[in-house]
């Protein structure tokens, strides 16, 4: 797969906005600028290899990227005094062969329109985001209207921009310019670029009435979804038992085709009920060799990184665990750890699970099996869902 960088530009003085930094102002439950940084997290399928944040010299303590729980590198760097000077620096703090670049001040790009201006530049060599005009152009000579300009020439440009690291610092160093934005500085060398389809909802935050329709916008529009999931396995000898990834000394463990972790099994079947998937067993089947006593844990990485994928990730598990025997309780903040590094890998998520005995009633009071019961909540990354592009 070819990697790619993902340069988020927050080093702008957001001189038409006001005293606050713009990329700092709050949007919902996080700051401006970690809208994109965890859009990107959540691109790692698509390419995304690193992710550098490019942020006023002054200010850089006050971008706390050590809370993002992500596999992909993310870095901060120092911007300069233009954009021209901080998407530099960004590509001379990357390593890829390719990059986007995207404005922290555009919150609500999809992972769609990422996606699809990371496979037109690849296929076309360089690609931007386009969109009509939707209003009527007028010409002005001062404060005067002096005639007008036939819009239909004209299209508006967005981040993300897609473009071949190096060839894109060469362009930047030799323009030796401000621009715009990178496209500007692309087409002004002479070199061609293409274009995919823009967002309505990918507007940009230049004004605090901006932000004010953005906060609207993010304003329950985050859609949420809960998952319920179920599992049950008799205990046998001559089985490890595994609960949560963790390893429990017993002399008897969980019968199944995998591991037999009833913990992750549930964990798994809620969070693919609510992304609306086919249940653990249906994604790995017990009838493929290949999952004859695979970890659990891995097979429950595997499905947040398909939920992840679709643009959703794990806000909250809530699991009640039914065994007489072993105690549980010993165990239970180990396994918490070791499933909240996987569930709440790109943000903070709750976790809680309860240890419940059979009170000796039935097969699980009797110690001949455990079962489980999980609830999921996930929610979307994607504030809206894409928007659709219509030329009207």
């Amino acid at each position: 797969m070819t990697r790619w960088s993902f340069i988020l530009v927050a080093a702008g003085k957001g001189s038409r906005f006001g005293e606050q930094p713009k990329q700092l102002e709050l949007l919902g439950e996080w700051p401006l600028w970690e809208w994109s940084a965890r859009k990107a997290c959540s691109l790692e399928r698509s390419g995304i290899f690193e992710i550098i944040v490019v942020v006023p010299h002054k200010l850089m303590d006050r971008f706390d990227i050590e809370r993002f729980r992500t596999r992909i590198s993310l870095k901060l760097t120092a911007g300069g005094e233009t954009r021209r000077d901080s998407v530099m620096a960004g590509l001379r703090a990357s390593s890829c062969e390719w990059c986007l670049i995207h404005d922290a001040a555009r919150p609500f790009a999809s992972n769609a329109l990422c996606r699809k201006v990371m496979e037109e530049a690849f296929a076309r060599g360089a690609a931007v985001p386009l969109l009509p005009v939707p209003d009527s152009l007028k010409v002005m000579e001062g404060d005067s209207i002096a005639g007008y300009c036939e819009r239909s020439q004209f299209r508006l440009t967005q981040t993300p921009q897609a473009f071949p690291a190096k060839a894109l610092e060469e362009v930047l160093v030799a323009g030796n310019c401000e621009v715009a934005d990178e496209a500007e500085a692309w087409i002004s060398a002479g070199r061609k670029i293409s274009w995919v389809q823009g967002e309505r909802m990918n507007f940009k935050i230049t004004y605090p009435d901006d932000l004010r329709m953005a906060r609207i916008a993010a304003l329950g529009a985050v859609e949420t979804r809960t998952g319920l999931g179920y599992d049950i396995h008799p205990l046998c000898p001559g089985r490890s038992l595994i609960l949560g990834g963790v390893r429990i000394p017993f002399f008897l463990g969980l019968a199944g085709h995998s591991d037999g972790d009833i913990l992750c099994h549930s964990i798994a079947d809620a969070i693919l009920g609510a992304a609306g998937l086919p249940d653990i067993g249906t994604i790995f089947p017990s009838s493929d060799p290949g999952y004859k006593n695979a970890c659990s844990l891995d097979l429950l990485e595997n499905v947040v990184v398909m939920i992840r994928d679709r643009g959703f990730r794990v806000r909250s598990v809530d699991a009640v665990v039914n065994a007489q025997v072993p105690k549980l309780a010993p165990w239970i903040e180990e396994i918490e750890r070791t499933l909240s590094a996987v569930l709440f890998c790109e943000a903070e998520g709750n976790l809680t699970i309860k240890a419940k005995s059979g009170e000796k009633t039935g097969a699980i009071g009797n110690g001949e099996a455990f079962a489980c019961w999980v609830v999921a909540t996930i929610s979307s990354f994607d504030p809206l869902p894409e928007s659709q592009f219509d030329p009207e």
